[in-house]
Formats: structure tokens, sequence, C-alpha cells
């Protein structure tokens, strides 16, 4: 008998990408566990929220994009902080769940670097939230197009970034670019605000963390 699949399958499957994001969604009604209150709370989570209301009293921002929002929680959060927020996501059904949980937020089905979307909102923050293991094949080019987008502006941009690393040997997908909060640092090479990392209880990977930083887009 065949084991069933995890929603993890669909993304990431013994070292390899890959990426079916809309299938995950189509076949599973809550990955990555995203309505249980541990996750919409979660502390990394909370301070990108909190980093958001500092940068708005700082440097009069005033607009989020969420990348890869998913169900569209954190969206919803800053629209309810006085945000202008938008949230896209690759999956169509992942954007109308979102919609549905979250009717006065706004979504988008877009590629995560679609400058069309950035362009088009003008956003003065940029959020990604445990997104960047899916897009190590385009973020290079992502990322020299968030400085030409931010060269572009009047405005100061920013870019709020949560992604959980793992223990040594654990993970199988990605260590050519980096596997630990430094390396992240040093690849994405910004002008830190802030940055860190909070130990995650996981049963599997007791080593693992949850690692965030707040930066200015510089160029």
């Amino acid at each position: 008998m065949a084991t069933p699949p995890r929603y993890q399958d669909y993304v990431i499957q013994g070292g390899r990408f890959i990426g079916d994001f809309e299938g995950m969604y189509k076949n599973f009604d809550d990955p990555w566990h995203q309505s249980r209150k541990d996750h919409i709370f979660d502390s990394r989570r909370q301070l990108a929220l909190l980093a958001c209301s500092r940068l708005k009293d700082q440097h009069n921002v005033t607009s989020v994009i969420e990348l890869g929002c998913g169900f569209g929680f954190l969206t919803e959060k800053l629209r309810e902080l006085g945000f202008k927020s938008i949230g896209t996501d690759i999956s169509p059904t992942a954007i109308q769940k979102a919609q549905e949980k979250n009717p006065n937020s706004r979504f988008e089905v877009a590629e995560y670097d679609d400058v069309s979307v950035l362009n088009s909102f003008n956003p003065d923050i940029i959020l990604m939230a445990e997104l960047t293991w899916y897009t190590l094949d385009t973020l290079d080019e992502f990322l020299s197009g968030l400085r030409i987008y931010a060269q572009s502006r009047p405005k100061p941009t920013f870019l709020i970034h949560l992604l959980t690393t793992y223990k040594s040997g654990t993970q199988k997908y990605g260590t050519d670019k980096f596997t630990n909060l430094e390396e992240i640092l040093e690849y994405f090479n910004m002008q830190y605000l802030e940055y860190g990392f909070i130990k995650t209880v996981r049963d599997d990977d007791p080593e693992s963390q949850g690692t965030f930083f707040v930066a200015k887009i510089v160029y």
C-alpha cells in the first residue's frame, strides 16, 4: 500500500524542488498549519508586524506587499494596523482561500518575482515569510530587481525576511546558497536594521532556528 503524500512532498522532495503549490493547496486544507493560532501568532511574525509599525513611525512608510502570502493572515494583520497592504501567491487556490478568510484585504495571483506587481502597487516594505527556500533558482535575479526597484523610488524601501534554517545534514536543498543566519545576511547583502533568530521547538529538528532580518534595500 502506497504511503499517502504529505503536503511537503508537493514542494520539496528528496532534496529536489517540486514547486507544485497549486496541487498542494487543492489537496490539503491547511498546509503548514497556517490557520492555527500558534502559526498566526508565531513570534517572528509578530516581530515582523512590530517592525512594520516602527518603520512607519520612523520613515513614514505606509504600504506593504507580502510575497507568497498563502492564506493571507499577515496581510490582513497589516491592514488592521493601518497599512495599505496586498498579498500575492503563485497558487490561485491559495488566493481564493485567502480572500474568503480575509475578505477586507486585497490579494492577487502572481509570481513572487513579478516586478510589474511591485511597480503597480509601489510598496515601501516587501515581506517574505518562509518563502525563500522555494525561490532559490531565481533569487539572484529577484534581488537585483529589488535593488533596481528601490533605486527608482524617492522613499526608502525595506525588506523583512523570515526563514527557518535546519541542523547540519538535515537540509538537502539550497545548501549552496546558505544554511544559517550568518550566511543569509552575507548573501542578501543589505543595510540591516535588525536581525536574529529564535530557537524553534520542533520534535524532528530541535536545532532548527527561525531567522529574521529587517533591512533597507541598498543599491
